[in-house]
């Protein structure tokens, strides 16, 4: 399986699980991250709100307790 392979199974998913309703998140870390593999990430999240570039672990930290707060958010007002 060669990279564009794996592109496009990668965007297949991320498509199937929004047309499912499906809430996506994705994170990016490290600072080697490049711009079109951010621009893969970014367009599989529900929205662009839902992407997040985590580049030292601090970044990391943050960016799931930020997931974890609006999930629960999520949770309590339904």
């Amino acid at each position: 399986v060669d990279t564009t392979e794996l592109n496009e199974r990668f965007e297949a998913t991320c498509n199937l699980l929004r047309e499912e309703g499906v809430l996506v998140y994705t994170v990016t870390f490290t600072s080697g991250v490049d711009a079109t593999t951010r621009g893969y990430y970014e367009r599989c999240a529900t929205d662009p709100s839902k992407y997040i570039n985590a580049p030292e672990q601090a970044d990391l930290i943050e960016a799931f307790e930020r997931i974890s707060t609006e999930l629960s958010n999520l949770h309590i007002s339904q």
